[in-house]
């Protein structure tokens, strides 16, 4: 693998998103203790940002994040990289739209994947955000799985869906950026949460897909701030 220099002010940039993110999901209560993973893809590199094995989300530190190229090697920082790091890179090489990677254990959202379950999609907020269920990979083993066919089965999830559920562990969620990522994962656990309460009050119906084609095209079309040209 050819080695590419990473420039400074990018490396620190990306370093200070990663332990935003972090925060934020330790805040938030989608990650606890020293549970859960960031990873971001370094531009125009084949290396990856990512948060060290056994950190609470609360502690991290740009001084303390690890730099891994696609093969897992450190090649940057005195830390050993999270335990989710072959499942991370494989999606990160394997799915374009995955800047940023993360894995967290939200309590709703874990609920559904400890009870093997997707998350069907009863709120027109899961509708608009992901287009339909949440997948359950049901072909994942333990966490930390090196397992080639495991992998891929987490990376064609995610090409279908921004997040998704790993069987018995917790979810896994991708985005453009670090701040996406980071909404795609407090949305999950708020339409999880959403749809346990539902399944308590009665037998939500799903939203059909020509339903959910309606309000996804209702997001491109009409929702939000769209830049118009003027004269």
């Amino acid at each position: 693998m050819k080695t590419v220099k990473i420039e400074k002010n990018i490396l620190e940039c990306i370093s200070a998103q990663v332990v935003y993110v972090s925060k934020k999901l330790f805040e938030t209560g989608l990650v606890k203790s020293t549970f859960g993973v960031v990873s971001v893809r370094i531009p125009g590199t084949d290396y990856v940002i990512i948060t060290p094995s056994g950190f609470s989300k609360e502690k991290v530190s740009t001084e303390n994040l690890i730099v891994v190229d696609y093969e897992g090697k450190v090649v940057f920082g005195n830390l050993k990289p999270s335990v989710e790091t072959p499942m991370h890179l494989h999606i990160h090489k394997q799915v374009q739209d995955a800047n940023c990677v993360m894995h967290t254990h939200s309590p709703a959202a874990t609920a559904f994947a400890v009870a093997e379950m997707e998350i069907p999609c009863v709120s027109a907020e899961q509708a608009f955000m992901f287009g339909g269920r949440i997948p359950l990979v049901k072909k994942y083993s333990f966490p930390g799985t090196t397992k080639p066919e495991e992998l891929q089965a987490i990376a064609d999830a995610l090409l279908s869906c921004k997040a998704a559920l790993l069987r018995k562990h917790g979810v896994v969620v991708i985005g453009s950026t670090p701040e996406e990522a980071l909404d795609n994962a407090i949305i999950v656990e708020d339409v999880a949460t959403m749809t346990l309460y539902s399944l308590i009050l009665g037998k939500p119906s799903e939203f059909r897909n020509d339903e959910i084609g309606y309000i996804q095209h209702f997001r491109r079309t009409r929702y939000g701030q769209k830049t118009q040209l003027t004269e």
